[in-house]
């Protein structure tokens, strides 16, 4: 028997726009001891529609198996495995960084390399926005003392399949 390697999986899940659909998938990824690393939700183009964007981490079978129990769910209209070799995937994060005299510099040159926005300044904080694949963002934050960062807040994983 061969061990799988556990990788990130995005799962595009087209569900019906009702109440209550969001809590039973969520509910489903509990009960099997599914962890969810992120979740998107927006209706679509189709007002009916709802699209979900989960990322899980796990290897083939695991992914194969939430997929087929998602699928069984009241709603559900499709359930997709995004290729990531062929898919467009976007995060968004906003960041509160520390600032001194002696940083400014430092912290504006940070911005500048990953293309981030400053959002505002005041004497002692930047706020950053920052758009870019998740390993993007995770390296922008490491080039920050845990110290310097007083707050993140992104979104989950976003992502477009590409024909």
């Amino acid at each position: 028997m061969t061990i799988q390697e556990e990788k990130d999986f995005i799962l595009s899940v087209q569900v019906k726009n009702h109440a209550g659909v969001l809590q039973r998938i969520s509910g489903l990824f509990s009960r099997r001891c599914y962890n969810i690393k992120s979740i998107v939700a927006a209706q679509t183009v189709t007002p009916e529609l709802t699209e979900i964007l989960i990322v899980v981490t796990g290897d083939d079978r695991v992914v194969s198996q939430v997929k087929k129990q998602v699928e069984k769910l009241v709603d559900v209209v499709r359930v997709t495995v995004l290729d990531q070799q062929t898919c467009i995937a976007r995060e968004h994060m906003l960041i509160a960084v520390n600032r001194t005299m002696e940083t400014r510099n430092r912290l504006l040159g940070i911005a500048q390399v990953f293309h981030a926005e400053v959002l505002y300044v005041k004497e002692d904080t930047v706020l950053f926005e920052v758009v870019g694949t998740p390993a993007t963002l995770d390296s922008f934050v490491r080039l920050f003392a845990p110290e310097e960062v007083k707050k993140i807040l992104r979104t989950g994983t976003m992502a477009i399949q590409l024909d």
